[in-house]
């Protein structure tokens, strides 16, 4: 069984950055919001093309065509982003290596030139006048983090700390321990690493670096079982499956994708791949015109989906709860209404017998001014029944008076 992607590829990244490059030419920063704990919502502007989202989540990046709703309030990360790339202009969208990075460079100023000049290395003064580098990392829990023109952190989304490397505001920003770069490899070096003594998918995902997807592609095209040693392959069969590395190499240098997502026999995506795959040949697609529309439709719909889930379980939830307060509120009313008739009656009673309950405390009054105790007052009292009310106790220490007709 195939397993579902839910994470982009280096390849994928690769190609990707080519389409971004093109897309956001010249794009100046308008707002950026978080979305959720993770997500980024860049919102560029870009001249007789209007205004553009693009989305940086852990496991994906592309511009949108979706609706990311925005949070009532920024956070204090949005805010930080705001504050130091508002209004400035994206230079510049590459991969570091064939790793699962983007940086983003932006400048205060708009850049002049097409893009095709823009995309030359940075010169001495070039580098003096870089401002910012946006860094998205789409490994592990994924990560965002904004440095100066030295590389320096001025903010990240969530500090990070692995054995070999800490990601913290203050600190120098350092790249993940390097690792082979399949788009560089030759033929002799390629043969070295298929020297170990792993299973052949697993050499070639890991060591070629190529990941397991296009490793398993490969042994298929080569007519190679995957789980026998890499080791054991003769000089022949590594001339064999090199040659076919280097096709599927130029597949993803081809700056023409094919870009598709790949159905299941259900019709439930499964994959987002930028060219044809034989590991797929038996499985419908559905064609796109760009890799970035393709990505867009496969995380950005599943991604609005669960946006659309979480805000309808906020939205029981809160309405379950005004429930709550309602039905309490209501009961709160019920008792409020029937204390209001008692008390109305009561009111009533000492209306209808205002003289006699006078007559009372003026009695009490000459009683309590003759010297007698409560004790006497009480005994007096009890006995008498004055306009057809008798008293039933006195509480001298609660100042209460009980009557009754």
């Amino acid at each position: 069984m195939i397993s579902k992607k839910t994470q982009l590829t280096s390849a994928d990244i690769h190609i990707l950055t080519k389409e971004l490059n093109i897309e956001l030419d010249s794009a100046r920063i308008e707002k950026i919001y978080q979305i959720g704990e993770r997500i980024l919502k860049i919102r560029a502007h870009i001249t007789n093309k209007g205004s553009k989202d693009l989305i940086i989540a852990p496991n994906f990046v592309c511009i949108t065509h979706y609706t990311y709703k925005a949070p009532e309030a920024p956070s204090s990360f949005a805010m930080q982003l705001r504050k130091h790339l508002s209004g400035a202009f994206l230079r510049k969208i590459s991969q570091h290596n064939f790793d699962r990075i983007l940086e983003f460079e932006i400048w205060p100023r708009q850049s002049l030139g097409h893009m095709s000049e823009r995309l030359k290395p940075l010169s001495h003064i070039e580098a003096k006048e870089l401002r910012f580098l946006l860094i998205a990392e789409f490994f592990s829990n994924g990560n965002v983090i904004l440095c100066d023109c030295n590389r320096k952190i001025i903010g990240l989304l969530e500090w990070q700390k692995w054995k070999d490397r800490k990601l913290g505001v203050g600190q120098t920003y350092e790249y993940p321990p390097a690792t082979e770069d399949p788009m560089i490899l030759d033929y002799t070096r390629f043969k070295e690493i298929l020297k170990c003594d792993k299973k052949l998918v697993v050499s070639l995902a890991s060591d070629v670096g190529i990941n397991r997807f296009y490793a398993e592609e490969l042994c298929l095209l080569s007519g190679f079982d995957k789980e026998r040693k890499s080791s054991d392959l003769n000089e022949n069969e590594i001339e064999i499956l090199f040659s076919h590395f280097k096709k599927i190499r130029e597949m993803i240098m081809n700056e023409r994708p094919k870009p598709a997502i790949v159905l299941n026999e259900n019709d439930n995506p499964i994959d987002v791949i930028p060219f044809d795959l034989e590991i797929y040949k038996n499985l419908r697609k559905k064609e796109f015109c760009s890799f970035n529309d393709a990505i867009d439709e496969y995380f950005s719909r599943a991604e609005s989906e669960k946006f659309e889930e979480d805000a309808g379980r906020k939205f029981s939830a809160k309405l379950e709860k005004l429930q709550k307060i309602e039905m309490q509120q209501r009961e709160t009313i019920k008792r409020l209404e029937e204390k209001s008739e008692e008390f109305k009656r009561i009111g009533d009673l000492i209306y209808q017998n205002t003289s006699g309950i006078e007559e009372i405390m003026v009695l009490i009054k000459k009683e309590r001014d003759s010297g007698k105790s409560w004790n006497e007052i009480k005994k007096n009292l009890l006995s008498l029944e004055i306009s057809g009310i008798k008293v039933k106790d006195i509480d001298e220490g609660k100042g209460l008076l009980i009557l009754e007709d």
